[in-house]
């Protein structure tokens, strides 16, 4: 139970936003459409167990899915959101650009996850974020921001061992199963939303949406916002 405990307490993954940053004249209204590019990529930020055109063709699956994540949050929370193409220009009128860098993905070990934890093989995904308005002539950027965090702090199958020695089989496959589900594709939901809740709060620190429907970001180092809950109220007849 002990082991156990320390998975749901420990969690197996966290993502956080700093340097958040506001610059030159705050958008007027919310955006029309916002416009979403896939982030560069520098080979070198890349740390993973593949290489040539098997690494070519991961980054670009991990770009596409961290865009189109991104979306999704912003279409839920901020504004209608839609995926723009590499080398494609955002109409001009009232319209956002987002788009970023990698700076650092690892991919990790899910063995040293599974059997070790706290830590141990953790994945670790960090972006630097701009938001831009193309209201004008040329872009204008008005935010940006920069995402930190990974997967591997749930305690692994190891931590199923009682301070007398005696291992425990359930427990330690709860922290295995626990610490397996830690990977990219957890860090990269959790960095798609947190950068859609620092876009909201910055839409409601400038009187674009009421406080009701504002998102709250992890700020790195800080425990999580206290959100506020999403009521559907489903249709009659469905």
């Amino acid at each position: 139970m002990f082991a156990v405990s320390l998975l749901f307490l420990s969690g197996c993954a966290s993502v956080g936003v700093g340097n958040v940053f506001s610059k030159g004249e705050a958008p007027k209204k919310l955006p029309a459409r916002i416009y979403v590019q896939e982030f560069k990529t520098p080979e070198d930020s890349f740390r993973v167990d593949r290489g040539g055109n098997d690494l070519m063709a991961f980054i670009a699956a991990e770009r596409l899915a961290l865009a189109q994540a991104i979306v999704e949050q912003l279409n839920k929370y901020v504004a209608p959101a839609e995926f723009l193409g590499e080398g494609k220009e955002p109409p001009r009128g009232n319209f956002w650009l987002v788009t970023g860098i990698y700076d650092r993905v690892n991919q990790g070990s899910r063995a040293l996850r599974t059997i070790v934890g706290f830590g141990a093989g953790g994945t670790k995904l960090e972006t630097r974020v701009q938001v831009f308005s193309v209201s004008g002539k040329k872009p204008s950027q008005f935010l940006s921001l920069l995402t930190s965090g990974g997967s591997g702090i749930a305690p692994g199958a190891w931590a199923a061992f009682t301070p007398a020695g005696v291992f425990s089989v359930p427990g330690a496959v709860a922290n295995a199963g626990g610490a397996s589900l830690g990977g990219l594709s957890i860090d990269r939901k959790r960095t798609a939303r947190e950068i859609a809740a620092t876009i909201s709060e910055y839409c409601f620190q400038h009187g674009l949406i009421p406080e009701r429907k504002m998102r709250r970001p992890k700020r790195l180092g800080e425990l999580p916002a206290v959100q506020r809950p999403d009521f559907v109220v489903p249709r009659s007849g469905l």
